[in-house]
């Protein structure tokens, strides 16, 4: 059997790829141009984490072009977002992004150490991420507006304001602080379990493993210490914790696309699949008569199959092998083997071996 590519236009990922990431520049690039309300606030000292950022998103995109074009992901997308777009979807996807992100009750689920430490991370990284990216993509600045009075301005819009010492500008101006305090616990109780579980300890590799969660204890620490540099040691050391901070994120936003990671991001374009599962009708099995899968799920695979001329019909017949359930396409391919009848109760019929390692009607036998 032949292997056959995605598609017949070979620079069909280098084509989307380039638009994608144009389109993705584009945003960006206006995104920065009303947030900084035309370049009035721009930030030098973040100049470095700005084109970190940007080439973040570059990557990214080009990472999630490739993903998406495998014919299973593209078919699932296609179909995932016709239906988000009903109302019953729209409230499934605000229902998954909830449980999945907000609770992640997957993992709640496993063990309750598992997702505590998992919840300290995952938000510790989320809500750096939002802090991060609207100073460095100047979406948001403070202006002084009297004295020891800041203003909060957001797209060059004016939010709120507060006093330079105040409770809130505590926890505002050190939100990442308190974000850096979260991911630093929640990676050290990883590193613990994965120092002191047999499975883990079996399974893990240093550069997929260990690599991600020490580089982000790196960044919450110099982070953190620049912090203490400006607070308590008069600014002492702080062009050198500020160089080495910034060589972490840097090193990190480049990681991003293809490492760990990853998942984060694709948690979030995953939403589709519970919906796709959950909202179409079940499909029985041919053979006992299970529910295994959806209908639409089932048609999908089909047409993927038959799009890459990977498809197995049971000859003579309208069935393929993928509409029976996992274990009765193990017991067909057994009896298969050994050239005995094989009936699917669920779709009165019988089959027999056809010589080429697949399956077609019975002689004799109607459909």
């Amino acid at each position: 059997m032949n292997y056959y590519p995605y598609e017949d236009d070979s620079f069909l990922f280098s084509k989307k790829s380039a638009r994608n990431v144009f389109i993705v520049l584009v945003v960006l690039f206006f995104s920065i141009y009303f947030g900084s309300e035309a370049f009035g606030y721009f930030d030098t000292a973040l100049y470095g984490y700005l084109w970190a950022t940007i080439l973040c998103f570059v990557l990214l995109t080009i990472r999630i072009t490739s993903w998406t074009l495998r014919p299973p992901t593209r078919r699932l997308w296609k179909q995932g977002i016709k239906m988000m777009f009903s109302p019953k979807g729209f409230m499934f996807v605000v229902k998954t992004l909830y449980t999945n992100i907000v609770e992640q009750r997957f993992i709640r689920k496993r063990t309750l150490y598992r997702w505590a430490q998992h919840m300290l991370i995952s938000w510790g990284v989320l809500l750096s991420f939002a802090i991060t990216f609207a100073l460095v993509l100047n979406w948001l600045h403070f202006e002084l507006v009297e004295p020891k009075v800041y203003e909060a301005v957001v797209f060059g819009i004016p939010l709120f304001r507060m006093v330079a010492d105040s409770a809130v500008a505590l926890a505002i101006y050190h939100g990442l602080n308190w974000t850096g305090i979260l991911t630093i616990i929640g990676c050290g109780m990883a590193l613990y379990r994965r120092l002191t579980d047999q499975k883990k300890i079996v399974e893990q590799s240093q550069e997929y493993d260990f690599f991600p969660l020490f580089l982000l204890i790196a960044i919450s620490i110099t982070g953190s210490l620049l912090t203490v540099s400006a607070i308590w040691m008069e600014g002492a050391f702080y062009l050198g914790i500020a160089l080495a901070h910034q060589v972490t994120v840097i090193v990190f936003l480049l990681y991003f696309p293809f490492s760990k990671f990853w998942h984060l991001p694709l948690r979030f374009l995953a939403v589709m699949v519970p919906m796709y599962h959950e909202m179409n009708e079940k499909k029985q099995c041919a053979r006992c008569g299970r529910d295994y899968a959806t209908a639409m799920q089932i048609s999908d695979v089909q047409t993927t199959l038959a799009n890459r001329h990977l498809s197995t019909p049971i000859d003579h017949t309208n069935l393929h092998f993928s509409d029976m359930c996992a274990d009765c396409r193990r017991v067909a391919h057994r009896l298969g083997g050994y050239g005995a009848k094989i009936e699917l109760g669920q779709a009165h019929l019988i089959v027999e071996p056809n010589g080429k390692n697949g399956l077609q009607l019975k002689k004799g036998e109607q459909r």
